[in-house]
């Protein structure tokens, strides 16, 4: 019967291979930091679109003309998901208008009452759109025990039109 160190003896010095072992125990290590780049890199792109979005129907608000909110805020909604006032095409794949919230509020202190913008006016309204989308598609990360991932946006402005 051979002894495991006589075994051993015979590979001592071998070099025939080694790449072979080397390559096989990075490859895995490799794939798996590509792969969580990769999807990293997804989970970015989809929250600057959000952002963009939120901040383009912030802006389209804060600037809307209509004497009709209700109106204002549909057409900054549509903009924000879909980067078209009327039509357009979705920004993120099942982005839509209930994950959009829309507040407008006056521009004021709290501890001391003062308005926190300049002005000729008495008050100044202030627009916010905030957005939150459930981010479930984790690929290979969902493998490594990470959950569903929700991100949020949020922009405001100082509303110029009304």
């Amino acid at each position: 019967m051979i002894k495991l160190s006589e075994i051993i003896q015979r590979f001592k010095g071998e070099e025939n291979g080694a790449a072979l072992v080397e390559v096989a125990l990075v490859v895995p290590f490799m794939l798996l930091l590509s792969a969580g780049v990769f999807e990293f890199s997804n989970i970015l792109n989809t929250r600057l679109l959000l952002e963009a979005g939120v901040e383009d129907g912030a802006r389209y608000m804060a600037r809307c003309n209509g004497s009709d909110w209700n109106n204002c805020v549909a057409l900054g909604t549509n903009l924000a998901i879909k980067g078209a006032v009327t039509g357009g095409s979705d920004r993120v794949k099942g982005w839509s208008t209930v994950q959009v919230s829309v507040s407008s509020f006056q521009a004021v202190d709290l501890s001391t009452g003062t308005e926190l913008y300049l002005s000729s006016t008495g008050t100044v309204n202030v627009v916010k759109v905030s957005a939150s989308f459930p981010y479930s598609d984790l690929g290979l990360w969902s493998y490594l025990g990470f959950g569903a991932l929700t991100i949020t946006a949020s922009h405001q402005e100082r509303v110029l039109g009304w």
